[in-house]
């Protein structure tokens, strides 16, 4: 289990967004994520952010010119 997934991080989380969620969730939430979460980081993947969130409106509306 990657030490980033902790339970304890999984029962903030989840206390954070109001979910609740059974006593033995946290350990297995945190055991079934561990490594997959363990393997995005191992390939220090980067995603860029779009600075200006309304550009995605405009191209959802279709007012971009081609």
């Amino acid at each position: 289990m990657s030490d980033q997934v902790t339970p304890e991080r999984v029962a903030a989380i989840a206390a954070a967004a109001r979910v609740s969620i059974p006593a033995n969730a946290p350990a297995r939430i945190a055991q079934a994520v561990g490594a997959t979460v363990a393997r995005f980081a191992a390939v220090e993947l980067e995603t860029t952010f779009e600075t200006e969130p309304s550009t995605f409106v405009v191209v959802q509306r279709g007012e971009l010119e081609r």
